[in-house]
This record gives C-alpha cells, structure tokens and sequence, in this order.
C-alpha cells in the first residue's frame, strides 16, 4: 500500500522528520561501549564462568558464548555477566548477537528494563548491532517494560546505525499501543503513517489500536475519521474495531450511537472465525455498558443473547457477572445467576464466591447467606476469608 493512498483520507500525516522532537524528552549523548564495571557488583567473589580469561583465548567465541548465555540462564546473574563482558572487552573481545541477546533478556528477566535500554544503545553506538532477526526479538522484549519513548529511542539508534532495519509490524503496533495508553496519539499518528513508509501496510490491529486510542482521551471524531480510512484502505474491521468505537461514544452519553454500534458488533460475529475476539469484543461490550452505568443494557442482553452462538454462553454469563462485581452491582450479579440457573447453567464457584464477598462487604450479610444456602446445591463452598468477612458482618448487624 502507498503512503500517497493513506494520505489521501481525512488525515494528514505529520512531518516524519519531527518523529524524534516529538518522543525526545530526555537527552541521550552517544558513548563508547563500557570502558568500566557496572557500579554494583553483588558479590566480590569471581564467578566460575570467568575463570580462564589468562589462559583461554579471546577469539575463543564458542567458549566465552557459553559462558555468557551460563551466567544469564542458569546462574541469572545479569551483573557477574556485565563483568566478564567488560574483562573481555577490555582484552579486545567484540560481542556477537547472541552475546547482546543473552545479556538483553537477563536485564529484562531481572525487571531492569531501564538499564536494558541503556545497554542496548551502548551496544549501538560501539557499532556492535545484532543481525535484524536479533533486534526485533530484543525490541519485543524491552516493549514489555512498558516505557514506549525508551523504546523508540533504541529504534531511532538502531535505524541510524543499520538503514536497512526495520521494526516488525507486530512491533509497531505494540509501539503505537503504548503511545496510545500515554494519551500521546500525535506520536502514535505519526507512527502509523512512518510504519507505511518503511513498507508495512497496516493490518485490523493497527486501526484498531489508534481507534482506541483516540476513543480513550475522548476524540470521537477523530476515531470516527481513523474508522473510515481503515475501510479506504481495503481492511476488514472485526467486532474489537466497534468495541473500540463504543467505548468513545458512549463516554460522551451518545446511547443510541452506542446501541446502533453493539448492533454491529453481532453482525460482525457472525463472521469472525477467532473465538478469543468475539470473546474478548464481548467482553469490551459489557465493561463498557457497566463503567457507563448503564446496567439496565446489560440485562437487555442477559435477556435477548444477541451475541448467539458466537460467544459461548456459559462464558457470557460468567463475563456479566465480573463485570457487575467489578462496579459493586453485587445483587445485580444475583439476578443473573438466577437467570442462568433457570436455563440450565451453573456459576463457577469463583464467580459465585466474588458475589458472596461483596455482599459481605456491602453489610448485606442476610442476602449472603441465602445465596450461601443456595450455593450448597451446586457444591459451593465459600473461601476462609469470604466466612470471615461475613461472621465479621454478622457481628456487626
């Protein structure tokens, strides 16, 4: 797909050169590779792994491999594998991809995403860059730290110093995600449309992320706008795409958009062969109604089941009633859990177990214990702490 395709719909995509003025807040000077140990080393002993470095030699890299991928797997010690590298290093030693891959996962095994972001652009700017393959998995990983401008900023160097790199679409869209939950949709928007100039052409998950996105900071129009392109540029939606739309709309108390749109969402079930997205659409559905406050909707689908087949029903039932439970609308989960005993499902204990509590919790202890009661006949049994919070509620009435 050409840019000149996208560009001709209702966005215009920014200035691509203002990507790195955009998502630099915090300066970054480029330095040599470590010239020194890491500042904390937890132990003064000298791990086993280092041994050999006066007898085996440097372009040994078989062995001093072993050693790395040892002490990052086995050993889990990030920090006793920074200080071989800078004894190797030191004596000449140039780390390979799977060196710089071994010491990037450790990092981030240990929740020390910053310094893995840190080291990795140490790694590229002393021209020590892993092979494409290497950089998308790494790049994976770091986007699990959850810190997108760190991210891109590895990205921008890894882009400078191999031209021919580019990020995967997953990875892309993962970026544009975490842009997006910032409320930064300027970045995620120029992302979009520099991810279609380096050869991508945007799937249901790309639209669909900035859709949610601009739904989220309450920019409807701008979603409606991205919505339309995503049908211009010949991409099927799926029932997430109207979820996403719904969540907008019906923040702004647009109720009739919103029921027009849930209608939509069924629709589109019926053609939609991933279980797990029709699943997790409905789901988005019932949250949304609920964070809305509008419960009576909820029940309106208890009652009709639009969704049919599409989404099991025993997975429907047990959705509504997290939903409920998660707002506080205790006897509300109640009701349908009568209403899906009456057509032959039984709750599972644990949602069964969450009404309970809740009930116990509201001081409605007398509501809990007939639904304790009740529970006994499909096997129920409330957890300690659920018996304790309602002999405490008991106590108190």
């Amino acid at each position: 797909m050409s840019l000149g395709k996208v560009n001709s719909g209702r966005h215009r995509p920014p200035n691509p050169r203002t990507l790195a003025s955009l998502v630099e807040h915090s300066s970054y000077t480029k330095c040599e590779f470590i010239t020194s140990p890491p500042q904390k080393i937890p132990s003064p002993v000298q791990p086993k792994n280092t041994a050999g470095l006066e007898t085996i030699s440097i372009t040994n890299t078989t062995h001093w491999t072993k050693c790395i991928h040892n002490l990052c797997t086995t050993h889990c010690d990030a920090d006793a594998t920074l200080h071989l590298l800078h004894d190797l290093r030191v004596r000449g030693f140039h780390p390979n991809s799977l060196n710089i891959s071994s010491i990037i996962h450790a990092l981030c095994h240990a929740n020390r995403y910053s310094e893995a972001h840190h080291r990795f652009l140490l790694f590229i700017s002393s021209h020590c860059s892993p092979d494409e393959h290497t950089c998308n998995l790494l790049i994976a990983r770091l986007l699990n730290g959850r810190d997108p401008y760190s991210t891109l900023r590895v990205i921008n160097a890894l882009a400078d110093e191999k031209p021919e790199f580019v990020p995967s679409l997953v990875n892309f869209n993962r970026l544009i995600d975490g842009f997006c939950k910032l409320g930064r949709l300027e970045v995620a928007h120029l992302l979009f449309y520099h991810m279609i100039e380096r050869g991508h052409r945007p799937n249901v998950v790309s639209f669909t992320t900035l859709i949610s996105g601009y739904s989220m900071i309450g920019k409807v129009c701008a979603a409606e706008k991205v919505f339309d392109e995503m049908s211009e540029c010949g991409v099927r939606c799926n029932a997430l795409t109207y979820t996403a739309l719904i969540r907008g709309v019906l923040r702004k108390r647009e109720l009739e958009n919103g029921i027009r749109l849930m209608g939509k969402v069924w629709e589109v079930m019926e053609y939609e062969d991933d279980v797990q997205v029709n699943n997790a659409a409905f789901c988005s559905v019932v949250d949304c109604l609920c964070r809305e406050g509008l419960f009576h909707e909820v029940f309106k689908i208890v009652e009709d089941m639009p969704q049919g087949k599409n989404v099991p029903e025993g997975f429907a039932y047990g959705q509504m009633i997290d939903s409920l439970c998660k707002f506080e609308r205790y006897n509300a989960a109640a009701r349908i859990v009568y209403m899906m005993r009456k057509r032959g499902f039984t709750p599972s204990l644990v949602s069964y177990n969450l009404i309970v509590h809740g009930l116990c919790n509201d001081d409605d202890c007398l509501r809990a214990y007939q639904l304790w009661e009740e529970g006994m006949e499909f096997g129920y049994l409330p957890s300690e702490f659920t018996s304790k919070v309602r002999v405490e509620g008991l106590c108190r009435d």
